[in-house]
C-alpha cells in the first residue's frame, strides 16, 4: 500500500508549512514525485 502514488507526479501548492507540507510529505513516502509551490 505504501507505493500507491509510486510513477504518478503531485504538485502541492501551499507546500512550505502546515497541511500542505504534511501532505507533500505524504505523498513523497508513497512513492510519488512531488513538486511543491508555496510562498
Amino acid at each position: 500500500m505504501s507505493a500507491i502514488f509510486e510513477g504518478k507526479s503531485v504538485l502541492v501548492t501551499g507546500g512550505g508549512s502546515g497541511i500542505g507540507r504534511a501532505a507533500a510529505l505524504a505523498f513523497a513516502r508513497r512513492g510519488a514525485h512531488v513538486t511543491v509551490a508555496g510562498r
